[in-house]
C-alpha cells in the first residue's frame, strides 16, 4: 500500500473531467477568466498519501495498520449498551428486526414477537437487560451527581435529560470515560447479575487495550479474555456480539 501510495501528489480543488486520462482543474476566478491546467490521472485507487505514512516511520512496516480504530470502537459499543439498557429509540438494537431474526434462527423462543390480540401490533416481551422506569431514572441521578476533576471529561450532568431518561452529546473522549469508568459503577442499579458482569468485562477489555504501555506477555491472557467476554456477550445481548467480531 504504501509502494502504490508514496508517488500520490494531491491537489484540493474541484477537478472537471474531461476525457479518460485527463482532467481539467479549475483554479481561482481572476478578472472573469478560468485557468485551466491538464493533468493526467494516475492509475491508482486512493486519492492521496496517509500522514501516518510521513510521520511515523515504522507505519509502512505493520502488516494490518488500518484494522481497528478503538475510539470508534468505543464509540459503536458504549452506544450500543446504553442505547438497549435505557430502551433510546435512535441508539437500541433490540427492536422488530431483531426478534425476527431470533424466530428466523429458531432461538430465544421465549423474548419472540407476539402479535397483540386486541390492538392488532406485535408485542415484544421483556428481557433481563431492559431496565424498569425505576432504574432508569436512579442510573440518570446517579450520573448528574457525579463530579470529576478538572479536565477528565465533559460536565456528564449536561449530558443526561431527566425528562426523557436518555443520554446524548457525548464526544469520543466521554465515551471511552463512560464505557471505562462510570458504566461498569453505574450498572449496579440493574438486578441480573451476569448482565452486570458482561458489561463490566466490556470495561475491563478497552480500558487494557487504550493503555499507554501494554505487556506481551499479557496478551495471550486478554485474547482468552475477551473470546469469553465474547461468548457471555451473545448470550446475554442477543443482538449486540458481531460489534466485537473484529476486536
Amino acid at each position: 500500500m504504501f509502494d502504490i501510495a508514496k508517488g500520490i501528489n494531491f491537489e484540493f480543488g474541484k477537478k472537471k473531467k474531461v476525457e479518460q486520462g485527463e482532467t481539467i482543474t479549475m483554479k481561482k476566478r481572476k478578472w472573469g477568466t478560468m485557468e485551466e491546467e491538464g493533468k493526467p490521472t494516475l492509475a491508482v485507487p486512493f486519492k492521496k498519501q496517509l500522514c501516518f505514512f510521513k510521520y511515523l516511520l515504522y507505519w509502512k512496516e505493520l502488516d494490518t495498520p488500518h484494522t481497528i480504530d478503538c475510539m470508534h470502537l468505543e464509540k459503536n459499543v458504549f452506544e450500543s449498551t446504553i442505547g438497549v439498557m435505557l430502551d433510546i429509540k435512535t441508539k437500541t438494537k433490540d427492536g422488530l428486526k431483531s426478534r425476527l431474526d431470533l424466530v428466523n434462527q429458531d432461538i430465544r423462543t421465549e423474548i419472540h414477537p407476539t402479535p397483540a390480540a386486541q390492538s392488532g401490533k406485535v408485542d415484544l416481551p421483556g428481557v433481563s437487560y431492559n431496565l424498569t422506569i425505576d432504574e432508569k431514572r436512579d442510573m440518570c441521578q446517579w450520573l448528574r451527581g457525579v463530579k470529576v476533576p478538572t479536565g477528565f471529561c465533559s460536565n456528564i450532568k449536561s449530558l443526561v435529560s431527566m425528562k426523557d431518561l436518555t443520554l446524548t452529546s457525548f464526544n469520543a473522549h466521554d465515551y471511552h470515560v463512560m464505557l471505562t469508568v462510570f458504566q461498569p459503577i453505574v450498572i449496579k442499579a440493574i438486578k441480573p447479575e451476569y448482565v452486570k458482569m458482561v458489561i463490566t468485562r466490556l470495561g475491563y477489555f478497552f480500558n487494557f487495550i487504550t493503555q499507554k504501555v501494554i505487556n506481551e506477555a499479557e496478551l495471550p491472557a486478554l485474547k482468552q479474555f475477551i473470546t469469553e467476554t465474547h461468548c457471555q456477550l451473545e448470550m446475554c445481548f442477543h443482538h449486540l456480539s458481531s460489534i466485537l467480531c473484529h476486536t
